[in-house]
């Protein structure tokens, strides 16, 4: 029975060890509002899920719009993921790829910086913000359901400065009107499908384990 039990513990201990590696360099999480943040007191945004997926290399926050869209917030005008410190950034594209509602959108501006009511604000690093090229891009146009993706691309000089989950900030500049701001903290880890998968195959050794000893 004891061997049964340390068999176990090692097996579960392998899991989580080779969960642990799949996640390296990459964090990725989860965050849920109703509004333009967790306060009552700021209201206009319309209720959205805010997911980002951060590698060494790249990284793309991910806005699904859950509620009701107004006449006042019917576009987003820039976004920004701050998730390292000032100057970990040694390399940034000046482009930022996009996917509005599944199609592939319109490249717009990388800027280091964080995001605001006059857009990106050029500040050296921390963020990386996005917004349309100025003179030739447009805010994009949102509708509840759709589904808005910005990525980044960027070297790191240390992966091991990267914020934990909880500590990733969501910037989202709602338009046409002013001051319809998302900048937050707080989302939640959300498991890989790689770590999944190697939970589930753990899962299942651990149960075939325990039938092989019961025989």
């Amino acid at each position: 029975m004891k061997r049964t039990i340390l068999g176990l513990l090692v097996a579960v201990a392998l899991v989580l060890a080779m969960g642990s590696a799949a996640r390296a360099e990459t964090i990725v999480g989860t965050l849920s509002l109703a509004d333009c943040d967790n306060s009552p007191s700021v209201s206009g945004c319309p209720a959205a899920t805010y997911s980002f997926d951060i590698g060494g290399t790249s990284a793309t926050l991910t806005i699904h719009i859950d509620g009701v869209v107004g006449s006042n917030n019917y576009q987003i005008s820039s976004v920004d993921l701050g998730f390292t410190p000032q100057n970990n950034i040694i390399w940034f594209s000046p482009t930022v790829t996009t996917l509005f509602a599944g199609v592939a959108g319109p490249d717009w501006a990388g800027v280091l910086g964080p995001s605001s009511n006059n857009d990106c604000q050029e500040s050296g690093g921390a963020f990386v913000c996005a917004e349309p090229f100025h003179g030739t891009g447009e805010p994009v146009t949102i509708v509840q359901g759709g589904t808005y993706s910005w990525t980044w691309a960027y070297a790191l000089e240390d992966w091991g400065k990267v914020f934990p989950v909880g500590q990733v900030h969501i910037g989202a500049n709602y338009d046409p009107a002013n001051g319809l701001i998302v900048s937050q903290t707080g989302a939640t880890y959300v498991p890989e499908p790689a770590s999944i998968a190697l939970l589930g195959s753990g899962l299942l050794g651990l149960a075939g384990l325990v039938r092989r000893r019961r025989k």
